[in-house]
């Protein structure tokens, strides 16, 4: 597909779905050439908000109903039908 037929469509989208392309793309240009667009600080900060969420998860035994892990991760990874792409 050329740039000539994306951006008609880029056009009609709203703008808020403009930045979320650009966030995409950029994303997938930087993991290309394997840089992070994100800064140490802000690797810090979601390193600490993910840590946060596996505690608060920890705490409501969030996954107490699992078990078997391997299994479950089996059962949760299978190839599933993707809308659009049969």
């Amino acid at each position: 597909m050329s740039i000539t037929t994306i951006l008609p469509l880029v056009e009609a989208l709203p703008h808020s779905e403009k930045f979320q392309l650009m966030q995409i793309l950029l994303n997938y240009l930087a993991n290309e050439e394997g840089v992070s667009l994100e800064t140490p600080i802000q690797q810090t900060n979601q390193g600490q908000k993910m840590a946060a969420i596996l505690q608060r998860m920890a705490d409501r035994n969030a996954l107490s109903q699992i078990t078997d892990p391997v299994a479950w991760q089996r059962e949760i990874r299978q190839d599933r039908i993707l809308a659009g792409r049969e």
